[in-house]
């Protein structure tokens, strides 16, 4: 059967599919639309409730005062003994209602816009559903094209350079989402790795201050505290060498970071035979560590900068993949309708003249 046959005893399914599809394409536009003024809405009701809480703490104060005059207490007998009394009465009722009055304004506006939301929301509720049809009618109208242009059409090569074109930037978009995917796991790990390298960095300023105690003090303590900072310096170092491990296990160009091992000191004999000399051979070696470490963390901060340069142009070409996916879809399907429409509905011949 050829196309043209195909497209024909499908005629009737393609007629109602396309009528559906044009009454809700605008669905999406609408909903968009429907959603940001509800949401302008929802803003400006919460604006006047505030007014409204205001305006309602003022008017109980006023109210207050004012009950507070007319009772017995001691303001009601000083404004009635200098002859006050009437004058503040009105003043005090005339300043709630004031506030009174302009609470109750609010809240007439507050009805209104309440009214506004529930509107907009049943007009929203109706958007999605017709956004909804919309999207079930154009894969329903997707699969009957799949079986009309499957495969090579030859009368219709255009079509063929289209879908061509369509599944190249598919793919292309597909392998960009990997890669970006890739590259922000790579650069977490990485990130995680800087910050134990600080955490290491620290332990050894820490280790070295102590150190410089005990070349001064020779005490047994502060030979503890050393021990417990190199320890804290080899514990975050090791953390850094596992997220340096796996990063480089998904990147294996990665440049090499450098040695992050940190040699520890021995506790026992340090505290037994402690002296000048056995403080300045710990020193050089926590000096050693604490550059190795300084290195290492200036490598890893120029390989952070090379992955976020890639992770940022990664993104912006996968915008822009999904962008050119978007319109050449949109593009083919076109094509393809006008392509049915033709057959279906041939335009006019016009004989000369």
């Amino acid at each position: 059967m050829s196309l043209q046959q195909q497209i024909q005893n499908e005629s009737e399914q393609f007629q109602a599919l396309f009528d559906r599809l044009s009454d809700t394409q605008s669905s999406e536009a609408a909903q968009s639309e429907a959603r940001s003024y509800l949401i302008s809405c929802q803003n400006r009701a919460l604006l006047i409730q505030e007014k409204i809480d205001t305006f309602n703490a003022a008017a109980d104060k006023e109210h207050k005062r004012l009950v507070g005059i007319q009772g017995h207490g001691v303001k009601h007998i000083w404004y009635k003994l200098r002859g006050q009394l009437k004058q503040r009465l009105d003043e005090q009722e005339k300043k709630w209602l004031c506030e009174f009055e302009k609470c109750k304004e609010e809240e007439q506006r507050l009805a209104a816009v309440q009214e506004q939301i529930n509107s907009t929301q049943n007009h929203l509720h109706r958007c999605k559903i017709a956004y909804e049809e919309y999207v079930k009618t154009k894969r329903a109208l997707d699969e009957l094209f799949e079986r009309f242009f499957a495969g090579v059409t030859p009368s219709y090569p255009d079509e063929d350079t289209m879908e061509q074109n369509l599944k190249r930037e598919k793919e292309c978009l597909i392998t960009l989402q990997n890669n970006h995917r890739n590259l922000t796991h790579i650069f977490h790990l990485l990130r995680k790795a800087h910050r134990a390298i600080i955490v290491t960095r620290r332990a050894l300023n820490d280790a070295l201050d102590m150190n410089t105690i005990d070349l001064f003090t020779n005490s047994g303590i502060v030979d503890i505290f050393v021990s417990s900072d190199l320890a804290k310096a080899r514990n975050a170092a090791t953390q850094a060498q596992q997220f340096i491990n796996e990063a480089s296990c998904l990147y294996p160009h990665m440049a090499y970071v450098g040695d992050l091992h940190i040699e520890q000191d021995n506790l026992i004999f340090n505290m037994l035979f402690d002296n000048i000399w056995t403080d300045l051979n710990m020193r050089k070696k926590i000096r050693e560590a604490s550059d190795r470490i300084s290195r290492a963390d200036t490598v890893l901060a120029r390989i952070l900068l090379a992955i976020r340069q890639k992770l940022d142009k990664c993104e912006a070409d996968r915008e822009q993949t999904s962008k050119n996916v978007k319109q050449l879809a949109e593009e083919h399907f076109s094509a393809r309708i006008a392509i049915v429409r033709n057959i279906i509905e041939p335009p006019p011949r016009y004989s000369a003249v």
